[in-house]
């Protein structure tokens, strides 16, 4: 069978989770995927006596079984069907990563009766396994990607971390180069499997500051870190309580105070841009000289791409072609719009083997969402900001009208036009960016907006006079950044308005008094 999602573990780092664990050197132990033997070698390294290893893949089994067999048991089989007999007081390993569509279809079905959908990652299904091959007390250690955290078909995974014990460690190790021709975003994690209290319970968090490193530094930082129980100059440390549901967890860590609030969709409609599922073909490009006629012109957009989003401002647009399903088949389209129809019918059969949906033609495009609503107001200003974004800073971005988003976007369109500068700003202020980090939006050393996650933020019931306060000053800062002047002194005031008003409880005056409760700001942030 082929070697399935493996990448070996370096020594360095099997050494770092094996000296997380704290059972006795007698306990039953078992590595989920022997791989060479880097786990096996680091628990016989570290006076481990009663050691089981399984391994799926004839070759690697072999191997495992000539070289440390008479140290332990090793076994040929898949961990995620095979019956153990016995259950373990530490389970530890790097469980492979791989999609449910990359799987054999006999892994596949297997994984699916565990995590319960097509949509996950193997690894799911070993750690949901693992747990249940726990005895009460025992430790799961594993390294594994960081999206866990926070993918909707992972839900099942938080959910029985969450039923089943505790997660006492976790290692963050964001984009760190760990394995050969791989970079996941990964963790390290140390589950206790029990019955806890989790309000009670704190999680030791490390996290590292560079991806300039390497394994024996992560190893001997990591562990001084512990010891200590304090920063140092690899690793913020940081104990922060439990997780205490399944939505999306977060691994930056920022005391939120409470305050009173609405959620953005309730003021605003949030929405994804229009996805054309082939721009090659729909892009007109500026060197192009075409003719179009009246009927063409029509069908030609201005849309918002994530490289317009220049923070506070959308500086320029992209023309697209826009071929919604007014236009039923393809004849129409070759004499009513014979220029656009020349463009286009050289990508015709690389088109045609795009998914499109039901009645939709070869020249249409992918995905028209929100199409009806963005159409009716295009005249109006929205909010655009991109879906996945590396910058340290958000780029929340105000287009005129006669604009549209393009699939790598988000858009937010306030119900009430005067919202738009207020939210302009506080969107873009450094409390909400902590703020909706802590809520999940982190995607490694990226921040992801998501509609969801957008949709339910909690917008700041502010008093008239810091409403003002802060449209008033993004005016300013749009003139400033359209004049291609510094804003910095103008963002620093920003800033200091929405702390201030947060401190001081500068609330709408008709919100009830228990309201207002817990505001307090303790920021903590990487």
């Amino acid at each position: 069978m082929n070697k399935i999602g493996f990448v070996e573990t370096p020594s360095e780092i099997a050494n770092l989770m094996v000296e997380l664990s704290t059972i006795s050197k007698n306990g039953n132990v078992l590595d989920t995927g022997c791989g060479r033997g880097i786990f096996l070698e680091a628990l016989i390294k570290y006076n481990y006596t009663n050691i089981t290893g399984i391994e799926i893949d004839s070759e690697l089994y072999n191997l495992c079984n000539s070289k440390f067999g008479q140290f332990s048991k090793i076994i040929f089989g898949n961990f995620l069907t095979y019956p153990f007999d016995e259950k373990f007081d530490l389970i530890i390993g790097n469980p492979p990563y791989a999609h449910f569509n990359q799987l054999p279809s006999e892994i596949a079905s297997s994984v699916k009766r565990i995590i319960k959908t097509r949509e996950g990652d193997i690894y799911y299904a070993f750690i949901i396994k693992a747990i249940s091959t726990l005895k009460d007390g025992g430790e799961l250690i594993y390294i594994v990607p960081y999206h866990f955290f926070y993918n909707t078909y992972a839900k099942i995974v938080r959910e029985t971390l969450l039923k089943h014990g505790k997660i006492e460690i976790i290692i963050d190790l964001d984009e760190t180069r760990l394995f050969k021709n791989e970079n996941p975003e990964t963790i390290i994690f140390k589950f206790k499997k029990g019955n806890f209290n989790l309000k009670k319970e704190k999680i030791k968090l490390l996290k590292i500051k560079t991806k300039k490193t390497n394994v024996k530094e992560i190893y001997k930082k990591a562990i001084e870190c512990l010891n200590r129980g304090i920063s140092n100059d690899l690793f913020d440390y940081v104990e922060f309580p439990h997780y205490l549901n399944s939505e999306q967890w977060s691994s930056f860590v920022v005391n939120i105070p409470n305050f009173p609030s609405i959620k953005l969709k309730e003021i605003a409609k949030v929405g994804v841009g229009l996805v054309s599922g082939f721009d090659e073909a729909f892009i007109l490009k500026s060197k192009e000289q075409i003719k179009f006629n009246n009927d063409e012109i029509k069908l030609i957009k201005r849309f918002v791409k994530g490289k317009n989003c220049k923070r506070f401002i959308v500086d320029g647009y992209v023309s697209y072609l826009l071929i919604d399903d007014t236009i039923k088949n393809e004849d129409e389209l070759k004499n009513k719009y014979s220029n656009i129809y020349k463009k286009i019918v050289c990508y015709k059969d690389i088109m045609s083997k795009r998914y499109l949906p039901k009645n939709k033609q070869w020249f249409h495009w992918q995905a028209l969402r929100n199409y009806k609503f963005l159409i009716t107001n295009l005249h109006k200003k929205r909010i655009y900001v991109p879906t996945l974004d590396r910058h340290n800073y958000n780029r929340f971005s105000l287009g005129e009208g006669n604009l549209l988003p393009s699939g790598d976007v988000l858009f937010i369109q306030p119900y009430k036009e005067e919202d738009i500068y207020f939210l302009l700003g506080y969107l873009n202020s450094d409390f909400f960016r902590r703020y909706y980090l802590a809520k999940g939006g982190r995607r490694g050393r990226r921040i992801s907006f998501t509609q969801k996650l957008l949709e339910n933020v909690e917008i700041p019931l502010f008093s008239k006079k810091i409403k003002d306060r802060i449209s008033n000053l993004v005016l300013k800062i749009i003139n400033q950044t359209m004049n291609k002047k510094d804003t910095s002194v103008l963002e620093k005031e920003l800033n200091e308005i929405i702390y201030y008003a947060m401190e001081n409880q500068e609330f709408n005056n008709t919100i009830k008094s228990n309201q207002k409760e817990n505001i307090t700001l303790e920021l903590w942030m990487y």
